[in-house]
């Protein structure tokens, strides 16, 4: 098997390789945020092939270890954190402010006493160097908009504005105006 593909395979964040025979590889996939079968189906989508191994396994066959896995998972991955983006967006939008969530595994990711409310960005990617973010190589080797280094939508002051920007933004809009009338103005 490849070991290129087979070290993509291992630097994506929650699976964890289990070494088993050479025309297979076991994946634990328990650290994840995706269960086994809903990464199985959105893979499947896409025609690659895994299958289910117990509650947080998936096992790949050597024939689909290529770097149209690497790819497709990468996809599937984007395509679920872009999905969960839109739930919790909607969330905040019916909910409003939701400041220090201290119960959150990743909490603080930015810094000590952030506004939560924007857990996930909804300028992402801005590509706005600006704030702090930056392309980064992923674990499957492409690049990707890292927002790291980015404080700005955990500042309460500007969480705040960008909820109200948001709520009164006339259906059809695109977010990106709130960005550019809210968030620009504060990276001045």
């Amino acid at each position: 098997m490849d070991a290129n593909l087979t070290g993509k395979l291992e630097n994506i964040r929650g699976f964890s390789i289990i070494r088993s025979e050479e025309n297979q590889i076991l994946v634990d996939i328990s650290d994840f945020g995706m269960d086994t079968s809903e990464l199985i189906c959105r893979l499947s989508e896409h025609g690659i092939e895994v299958h289910e191994c117990g509650r947080d396994c998936i096992r790949i066959d050597a024939e689909f270890m290529n770097q149209k896995l690497i790819d497709v998972i990468s996809s599937a991955i984007s395509e679920w954190g872009r999905n969960l983006a839109r739930r919790n967006i909607d969330g905040v939008l019916k909910g409003g402010i939701r400041v220090g969530r201290r119960d959150c595994e990743y909490y603080p990711c930015h810094f000590e006493g952030q506004d939560c409310t924007f857990c996930f960005c909804p300028f992402y990617p801005c590509n706005d160097t600006r704030t702090g973010g930056k392309y980064v190589e992923s674990s499957t080797g492409k690049m990707v908009w890292s927002c790291v280094d980015c404080t700005i939508i955990h500042d309460p002051g500007v969480a705040e504005e960008i909820l109200v920007a948001l709520m009164a933004l006339k259906p059809g809009r695109d977010m990106r105006s709130v960005f550019e009338s809210v968030v620009v103005k504060h990276l001045l």
